[in-house]
Formats: structure tokens, sequence, C-alpha cells
């Protein structure tokens, strides 16, 4: 028999396939060498920087008593530019400019004009505002119907009329509470409540004691101290609101507390934490008539709220010497501007980087006059007639602020505000 003959591999064949492999990688690798670095078309971002800013400023109560009303007619007609004639270069500054208007403006149709307890100013107050740089009026307060339902909707239309805007109260139920502004491309979101006069939720709604009509009820923003809860979830809807307009910062207005004292109460204190909860960015106060100190608020989950509880008085006839409790050690004579600075980045957020709080004095001299007390300048160009009086409001201001408002300052590389002057 034949012997099968044993099959035999094909080295050769697996040696010229293994080098082809080499030679191929081997070309590859030197191409690769050889070739130019392709460019990095990745993004590299910039270290932040600021694009744009925004300052708001707000000011106190605007409080219109009889005397005023008496000082500023001139025969002809009442003219209360004056008043503000030192205060007006501080209010063109901010991009938005907000008052406290708490008056009403009826009209000869409410009676005649009048100061506390019921408040019917001379609808020049409104121009006036506007001329010295107010942009926005805030009109939830206590003597929003001082005048009635037809009061309360005629100093609407007035401000409408002289290119302002309003904030807490509304001519219909079509408008929204709400205020939305954008500048320079940043979109603030604003809000105002006030207190109104109910004992019991279910009562009818009253301001300053005056019940309200039922179709006047639903025109104002107003939160009864027994119902917070209701309060709460009105400023819920209203956040949520606001991030649905795709709003930069949120702010609430209130008005709140006890008059004539010099810390905010228990309660205030209460709401302006659960407002921090709900996601404000800032809440200004008012209504006590006199400056409450400022605060640094934090909610549970880290989010920081500035808080002023309250602005004091910007204008009006509350001296020293006709106040009771202690003579009042002037405390309702004075009144701020406090600004709030907004910086857009390169990277689209936008921070709160700054804050300002300008001390202003009311003097009387047969007339009133506003007077800015700007630490940056000297106390003797303020405009003061006493100049001593001046100063002793500045100090006041200053020591009410507390220790929280330098302390924001410097977390935002910003001076200490001097205590005194000399």
């Amino acid at each position: 028999m034949r012997k099968q003959k044993k099959r035999r591999g094909k080295p050769g064949i697996i040696l010229i396939i293994v080098l082809v492999l080499i030679a191929a990688v081997v070309a590859v690798l030197f191409l690769r060498k050889d070739k130019e670095p392709e460019e990095d078309t990745r993004i590299i971002l910039e270290d932040p920087r600021i694009e744009s800013s925004l300052t708001v400023g707000a000011t106190g109560d605007i409080l219109i008593h009889s005397p005023i009303i008496d000082s500023v007619y001139y025969g002809g007609g009442y003219d209360f530019s004056d008043c503000f004639r030192l205060v007006a270069p501080y209010y063109s500054q901010p991009d938005i400019m907000i008052a406290n208007l708490e008056v009403t403006c009826g009209g000869e149709e409410a009676g005649a004009y009048s100061g506390y307890p019921t408040f019917n100013c001379p609808d020049n107050i409104i121009p006036t505002l506007k001329n010295a740089g107010v942009d926005l009026l805030l009109t939830a307060n206590n003597h929003s119907y001082d005048t009635g339902y037809d009061g309360m909707l005629r100093t609407l239309d007035l401000i409408t009329e002289n290119g302002l805007e309003y904030l807490g109260t509304r001519k219909n139920t079509g408008e929204h509470f709400i205020v939305v502004k954008e500048v320079n491309g940043i979109k603030i979101g604003m809000i105002n409540f006030t207190y109104d006069t109910r004992q019991y939720p279910d009562d009818q709604k009253s301001l300053n004691g005056i019940p309200m009509r039922d179709e006047a009820e639903d025109l104002v923003s107003s939160f009864c101290y027994e119902n917070l809860e209701e309060l709460y979830q009105n400023v819920k809807d209203a956040m949520h609101q606001m991030n649905m307009l795709g709003v930069d910062s949120k702010i609430v207005f209130i008005h709140w507390g006890n008059e004539y004292q010099d810390d905010p109460n228990w309660i205030q204190e209460e709401i302006a934490q659960e407002i921090c909860e709900l996601g404000a960015d800032v809440i200004v106060g008012g209504h006590p008539h006199v400056i409450q100190r400022y605060d640094t608020l934090t909610a549970s989950n880290g989010h920081q709220t500035l808080c002023l509880y309250s602005m004091g008085n910007e204008l009006s006839n509350q001296r020293a010497a006709l106040m009771d409790e202690d003579g009042n050690r002037g405390y309702t004579e004075d009144g701020l501007i406090f600004e709030v600075t907004y910086s857009k980045f390169n990277n689209g957020k936008v921070k709160i980087t700054g804050l300002k709080i300008l001390p202003t004095w009311v003097e009387r001299t047969g007339s009133y006059s506003i007077v800015a007390l700007d630490d940056q300048t000297d106390p003797y160009s303020w405009g003061a007639d006493n100049t001593g009086a001046a100063l002793a409001s500045y100090e006041r201001t200053i020591g009410r602020l507390g220790g929280a408002y330098n302390a924001f300052r410097a977390s935002r590389g910003q001076a200490a505000v001097p205590e005194y002057l000399n």
C-alpha cells in the first residue's frame, strides 16, 4: 500500500501576510507623523467677564400730609417740584427707579385735598415724580383705597397718562400683578403685596379700615395676617410665573410691619424667610415709616435673598417734634434710596454684584425738601440749610442698617460705608 503524504502548512504565505500588516502599520504611523496637526475646533471659554449691567433703585413712602399740600400751593395750583429738586439727580441714576406712592389722587370729585387719615393728593405729584426720574410706582399699601374704588382707578389712569408704570394694584382682572422689565439684556420680575385690614380671612376685604366694593377686591394684591398660607401660595405662584417668563431675578415689594417700630417684628421675619425659601432674590419693605435693618437671608437650599425690612419715609410731615414715643428721635424724617446692581456675564449668568444705600432726609424750612446725603461729596454741598441736622440723619440711617449691609458689600468687593462724617 502507498502511504498517504502528510499535508504541510504554508509558512511562506503566513510570513508574507504578517510582513504586509507590519508595513501597513508603519506607513500609517509615518503618515500621521508627517501630517500637519489639525486645528483645535473646541470652544475655549474666556474667564467670566461682565457684558452688561442693570441697577434697580427704590425709595420709601411718599406720604403727602396736609401741611405739605399747603406748602406747595402757589395761587394758580400745586407744584411739588421743589420737594424733589435736590434728590432728582439721584433718582435719575438707576436704570429702573421705583417709589412707594402712599396716597391716592382721587381728584375734586373725591372731595377736598387731604392728608392723614385718608389721603387725597393733588395730581401734580405724579408728573413731578416722573420728571424727577421715577419710572414705576408701588400702589399696593394701606392707603390705596382712601378715595374709594373710583379714586383708586383714577390714580392708576393718572400714572399711565404721565408715562409711569404701577405695581400692586390694577385696573381690571385682565392685567397681571407681575411686572417684568428688561434692560441691557437683563430681565427683572417684580410683584408688590400689602397687608389688608381684615381681622379674619373670610371678612370683606378692607384697606385702612375702609370696606372695599366686591369688584375692587381682586384689584389689590393684598394679604391677611390671619392667613399667611394664602400669601405664601400667591408668592409661590408668582415665582413660578416669573420662571416661565424667563426672568433673571425676582423682587418682592411688601407693605407690612408695625408703624414707628425700630426693628422688624417676628411676623415680618417669618414672612421674609418664607419668601426667601420660595426663591425671591430681593425683598423690599415699607409701612413702618422708619428705616428698619438690612439682612442677607439664606434658604435651606443655600439660596440668598437681600432683604431691607423698611425703607422709611421719603417725603412726609412726620417731624421729630410732632411724633410721640420719646420724641421719635427723628427717625420718621429719615429715608433712603436702595440700589441693587445686576451684572450679566459672558457665560450668560446674571448675578447681583453691587448694593448701595443712599440716605435721604426731609428738611422743613417753610417748604419741604428731600436732601440726598451722599457720602462721596462734601456735606456742605448737599444743599441742606442745616448741615448738622443732615449729618445727624446720615448717622442715624447708617447705624440702623446693621452690620449685614457692609458684610454683603464686602462680599462683592465694595468698600465699607463710613459711619461718621467729619
